[in-house]
């Protein structure tokens, strides 16, 4: 193989993103679309990234997921190319990505690791290094509207568990990170993220399909007719897991991906979730620090959610359970319903958590008896019980319960 020496021009500076401690995820699948289209076969054909896909270890940033980083890709023996790389140092390279918005990933300008022969620019050393970026993400940090970035298909996004970069740029510096290859083969780059959810929960057992009214994000929005939504008015319909090695331990599996979420249309992440619950005591119920898997826009801000729950927080301060409970703000469970009187929000991980104006508790309607059950669900009596858990002998036209038979739960209207 040989380098081709084909460029487009564009592009320019900006920092690269970054975060504190990451998580592993597995190995992704890459098709390269930055530095493969410059080398052509010894027929002379140009490179097809997409004949040359190679498996890289990807992280996930755990204070700010959707932020990925690829380990080291384009300096090991495992890309295809890697016997014209220059670069012999045991500097890691690794390529951070920002896909907390998946509708548009931002690729910093970032050394990949890469340094081959350059004889036709003039460099003193003879060497190329490769500075990596994308189209849109240039255009935007020359000031275009997101939108009109769309729309002209120059933005990377990412659909499923893949990251499409249709425009990959690159050059010597990262201030003219801004050269693409030209030529007859397809450049996009691609990158397939290992979906790992499943097999995280290989310690935790289906416990049936609870009810959620959710006062965590929801209380915070507002309808197409600018009125706060009313959490009552919708019901989450949620698998909930019991721990295996922990049976106090519940999880709601990705609430905010679930259709009867009210803005599920605005969640931005792909990520997964499960929203973990510690039920050791009935009477203190905690619901520690944890991602939402809901990213959404805010003006110009991308804002990820974590929760907790009034009780967790003071007592993770000092604060004894007793003095807790003496201010009625513990998440408590009674009558198979959990209650959360005063669910916290932040933006930040362990940082300063905070309550919506239009504050709402959170309820979690179990699905009744559990997988032990022996009742007949289809002979069980049916009971009625209102929003805050209490039974209703006679329910009214008009009014939504909670309803109840054998091992099953659901939220109706009766009318």
């Amino acid at each position: 193989m040989k380098k081709l020496y084909i460029l487009l021009a564009f592009l320019s500076i900006f920092s690269i993103a970054s975060a504190d401690t990451w998580r592993p995820l597995g190995n992704a699948i890459v098709t390269d679309g930055w530095i493969t289209p410059g080398y052509v076969d010894d027929e002379g054909h140009q490179l097809n990234p997409a004949d040359y896909p190679f498996e890289v270890a990807v992280e996930e940033s755990i204070e700010s997921p959707g932020i990925y980083r690829l380990i080291n890709p384009f300096c090991t023996d495992d890309f295809h190319l890697s016997e014209f790389n220059l670069d012999k140092s045991d500097d890691d390279c690794n390529i951070v990505i920002d896909a907390r918005d998946r509708t548009f990933i931002i690729f910093q300008p970032q050394y990949c690791g890469f340094t081959d022969e350059d004889p036709q620019n003039g460099n003193a050393l003879g060497q190329y290094p490769y500075f990596i970026s994308d189209m849109g993400t240039y255009m935007y940090n020359l000031g275009q509207q997101r939108e009109v970035i769309n729309m002209l298909k120059c933005a990377s996004t990412m659909r499923g568990n893949t990251i499409y970069v249709p425009q990959p740029t690159f050059g010597i510096t990262p201030d003219n990170a801004s050269q693409a290859w030209d030529g007859e083969v397809t450049m996009i780059s691609t990158i397939t993220l290992p979906d790992n959810f499943d097999e995280e929960g290989e310690n935790w057992e289906s416990f049936g399909i609870a009810t959620m009214i959710d006062g965590w994000i929801t209380p915070g929005w507002k309808d197409e007719d600018g009125r706060l939504i009313n959490p009552d008015e919708h019901p989450i319909a949620v698998e909930i897991m019991q721990n295996i090695e922990n049976p106090n331990l519940y999880c709601l599996v990705d609430p905010y991906h679930e259709a009867d979420f009210a803005m599920v249309h605005q969640n931005l992440t792909q990520s997964r979730t499960r929203i973990v619950i510690d039920m050791t005591d009935p009477e203190f119920v905690t619901v520690e620090p944890q991602t939402a898997a809901f990213v959404a826009r805010n003006d110009n801000d991308i804002c990820q959610y974590f929760i907790t729950e009034a009780g967790h927080y003071p007592l993770a301060n000092g604060r004894t359970t007793e003095q807790i409970k003496q201010q009625g703000h513990n998440a408590t469970y009674a009558n198979g319903i959990i209650s959360i009187p005063t669910p916290l929000f932040s933006f930040e991980l362990d940082s300063s958590y905070k309550q919506w104006n239009a504050a709402h508790p959170t309820y979690i309607y179990m699905p009744g008896a559990g997988v032990e059950s022996t009742i007949n669900d289809a002979t069980a009596p049916v009971e009625y019980y209102n929003l805050q858990g209490i039974r209703i002998d006679n329910p009214e036209s008009g009014n939504m319960y909670i309803r109840r038979q054998g091992s099953h739960s659901d939220k109706i209207l009766i009318r």
